[in-house]
């Protein structure tokens, strides 16, 4: 069983391994290491969307190009689609 003594001293670590790193948290606020996380997660999150919106961007544009670019091929998957579609039912 833990004694009172023991427990106390066990506080009295945490207070001060809590002291020490307040001042080292509250020193740089500006910086982004020490930004709150919910700065960053949003940030991060912001991020990626931009990159996915990118990135699909892209894409519409690719297949806006397709039937331009390559009109056999665009053809030939759209007979094939429609083949599948049709055998579907």
């Amino acid at each position: 069983m833990v004694t009172k003594a023991e427990l106390e001293a066990e506080i009295a670590e945490l207070r001060r391994q809590l002291a020490e790193q307040s001042p080292a948290k509250n020193a740089s606020p500006d910086k982004g290491a020490d930004a709150p996380p919910h700065e960053t997660i949003a940030d991060r999150l912001t991020d990626n969307l931009e990159s996915w919106s990118t990135q699909l961007d892209d894409i519409l544009e690719e297949f806006e190009d397709l039937p331009h670019r390559k009109s056999i091929l665009f053809a030939a998957g759209i007979f094939a689609l429609g083949y599948m579609l049709g055998r579907s039912r």
